[in-house]
């Protein structure tokens, strides 16, 4: 094993570690299975909302941290009154604008932004919505793995802030992310943990089935069903830079956690004897949890679900 690990190899693992996040999700996206995984339930959501209107119209949507591809061809087609894409990345959403203006896409709003303070509240939502979109209520708000930027103490407030102040009736709020659950060795959530607690004393508190929890007994959201699914996905690229590259994202380097030097070497060699030789896929459980707004008439109280 320790002979095909080259110094070659390790200086690129280390130089992957300087890919930045808009790279990295570009990546992930493009060699995951997650697309189609997010989809299928996308689209449940998005059915469920048709289901629940009472006209024919069109619908608005919003989507969190959207970054350079928020399962663009879905939410462009489905929400034609408009669709709001919000990021605190620029060049996401240069990427974005690009494909806007190339394919004329008037019913697309770009939005840079900081969602911890614009959504933080009641109040700052509001203004939000007021400012930033048009004053419109939105059918569906979508967060994919945008809340891992956040302290999770801080999610119930920023939902239902959503929730109360940019939900339409009868609308949605659909939220995907690593699970903070999973113990299985090997898995995205296992890998972080690992070398989090090793060098840091860390590990993830981010519980997405946690927070359906707490917006159920703390928060009572009123009128709502709240819907959960845990599903796999698995990602892998034949080109090893890229493969680090996601390595990196998953361990929150630099963003969170500044590995040193030694330390970064150590994760590469483990990972090219545990994953690269091998050819191991990296695997990642996710949460789904999913806020429907049923309005008074279809829900007296608020309960959960699993699809």
């Amino acid at each position: 094993m320790h002979l095909v690990k080259s110094d070659s190899l390790i200086e690129r693992g280390l130089d992957a570690a300087n890919y930045n996040i808009f790279e990295q999700n570009r990546i992930w996206a493009r060699y995951a299975t997650e697309k189609p995984n997010v989809a299928a339930s996308l689209m449940r959501t998005i059915r469920a909302i048709h289901m629940r209107m009472k006209e024919e119209r069109d619908l608005s949507a919003l989507s969190v941290g959207a970054g350079n591809e928020p399962q663009f061809r879905i939410l462009q087609a489905a929400f034609q009154k408009g669709l709001w894409l919000y990021d605190v990345d620029g060049a996401a959403l240069a990427t974005l604008q690009e494909r806007q203006t190339r394919q004329l896409l008037e019913n697309v709003h770009l939005v840079q932004g900081d969602y911890t303070i614009d959504f933080r509240d009641r109040a700052a939502a509001g203004r939000a919505r007021e400012a930033l979109l048009d004053g419109s209520r939105q059918d569906l708000t979508t967060l994919h793995h945008s809340l891992y930027y956040s302290n999770a103490a801080t999610w119930p407030g920023l939902m239902k802030a959503l929730y109360d102040e940019v939900l339409a009736p009868n609308g949605a709020i659909h939220t995907v992310m690593m699970s903070a659950r999973e113990t299985r060795p090997y898995t995205t959530t296992w890998l972080y943990n690992f070398f989090a607690n090793r060098f840091f004393g860390a590990s993830t508190d981010q519980d997405l089935l946690g927070l359906r929890q707490e917006l159920c007994d703390v928060y009572s959201l009123k009128d709502c069903e709240i819907c959960t699914e845990t599903r796999q996905v698995q990602f892998w690229s034949d080109d090893f830079d890229l493969f680090m590259a996601v390595v990196w994202m998953i361990l929150l380097y630099p963003h969170a956690h500044n590995y040193t030097l030694e330390q970064r070497i150590e994760i590469t060699e483990f990972v090219i004897e545990n994953f690269w030789i091998p050819k191991r896929p990296l695997v990642q459980t996710q949460d789904y949890v999913t806020v429907h707004k049923l309005g008074p008439s279809r829900a007296a109280t608020v309960y959960h679900r699993r699809y």
